[in-house]
């Protein structure tokens, strides 16, 4: 089973790692978010989950971040630490 979470984090981003937006750069940008997130130890309020297709092909990578329940499109490597840094305040 899964480890058990001590807290729940403030914040969850859903990477897609579908075929399409691997092809355009989502399986590095899921890396880079893990990494940065256990480097900074923001574990407690921020989790990296990479996810099948999410159905916006045309417009990858895309990462989704809750519980904002915002969707963010043709994501690069400087907007994921963006939206990283603006989350994890």
């Amino acid at each position: 089973m899964s480890k058990e979470f001590s807290r729940t984090p403030n914040c969850v981003f859903y990477v897609c790692c579908g075929s399409k937006c691997k092809k355009r750069g989502s399986k590095h940008l899921y890396k880079r978010l893990k990494s940065t997130v256990k480097e900074q130890r923001l574990r407690r309020k921020v989790q990296v989950i990479k996810t099948g297709c999410t159905d916006h092909c045309k417009r990858g990578p895309v990462v989704a971040v809750m519980p904002k329940n915002e969707w963010n499109f043709e994501v690069t490597e400087e907007k994921a630490m963006s939206l990283l840094e603006d989350s994890s305040q």
